[in-house]
């Protein structure tokens, strides 16, 4: 009877560490608080994002904390759709991290250009939880 106790004590003990984990490890993309390209997108003007070289963009890989500084490494599926609309790509190297994020830009490059491989960004998190990156030099 002792042994049967210990035994079922020990697959609950098991059971509820492994619910745990599943807890603590699911949803995590790397992301932070992700939101939707909809949530991001939701009451922005698209056709002016990216105006004076700052953008709203969507988190969808890697974290950083309030603000942070980085390196653009490239800019990647830029195909417009019928508005017009280019969501462009972006991985960003942290500079205080060296750990890169990925973005989804959304804008109409005819009238707001690309993220540039190279240029320094600062990225900064609002309350709502949208991104903003914002080009050091014009």
């Amino acid at each position: 009877m002792h042994k049967k106790t210990i035994r079922i004590g020990l697959i609950v003990v098991i059971g509820l560490t492994l619910v745990l984990f599943v807890t603590l490890t699911s949803g995590n993309d790397g992301a932070g608080d992700s939101l939707t390209q909809e949530e991001v997108e939701s009451g922005l003007d698209l056709q002016k994002n990216g105006a004076n070289g700052t953008y709203t963009v969507n988190l969808i890989s890697g974290d950083f904390g309030q603000e942070s500084e980085g390196k653009v490494l490239n800019d990647t599926d830029c195909t417009p759709d019928e508005e017009g609309i280019s969501r462009c790509h972006n991985d960003i190297e942290l500079v205080d991290s060296n750990k890169e994020v990925t973005i989804v830009n959304p804008h109409n490059m005819k009238n707001n250009r690309c993220l540039r491989p190279g240029e320094t960004v600062h990225l900064s998190r609002s309350q709502n939880g949208k991104v903003t990156v914002k080009l050091m030099e014009l």
